[in-house]
């Protein structure tokens, strides 16, 4: 972790840091869908409490939790925030005995795909057609409509080949 951050988990009562989590996720209606059954981290700026970064998990079984969100703020990007955050979660998930990670993103997500890979994850499974099926209107991002949702995963469990 960077000198003067912090990754903490919000507090209760604390408000949602939406402006962010709408960074990687089209709305708040779909944020809502997911965000309270979730474990929410923020990453923050010690000297300013400023809010750099936010991820929510939430535990699909005792085996596996989800990156449901994982986001940080425009001017804080490509400064290694987010793998940061990822290398705080895979230590979180093994402290609660995990043995997987699964996170998902769209089809035509190529940035997203590439920090994934970077970061250890690999290609798992495809959810056909998740965005036509979840979102009411048609998402675009680069002048293509999402359409299905790529599962990565990580393995925490130690492979003995």
């Amino acid at each position: 972790m960077k000198e003067n951050y912090a990754i903490k988990k919000l507090a209760d009562g604390t408000p949602i840091p939406y402006e962010l989590l709408l960074l990687a996720d089209e709305t708040k209606e779909a944020i809502n869908k997911y965000i309270f059954d979730c474990t929410i981290f923020t990453l923050i700026k010690e000297k300013s409490n400023d809010l750099v970064g936010v991820m929510a998990i939430v535990h699909l079984d005792q085996d596996t939790v989800e990156l449901k969100n994982i986001a940080i703020a425009p001017q804080e990007q490509s400064q290694g925030f987010g793998t940061d955050l990822l290398s705080f979660l895979k230590s979180y998930a093994r402290d609660q005995h995990c043995q997987q990670i699964w996170v998902g993103t769209a089809d035509i997500g190529h940035l997203q795909h590439r920090f994934y890979l970077r970061n250890g994850f690999e290609m798992d499974h495809i959810r056909k057609n998740f965005f036509l099926d979840h979102y009411t209107a048609p998402i675009i991002e680069n002048g293509i409509q999402m359409k299905h949702m790529l599962v990565f995963s990580y393995c925490l469990k130690t492979r003995t080949n």
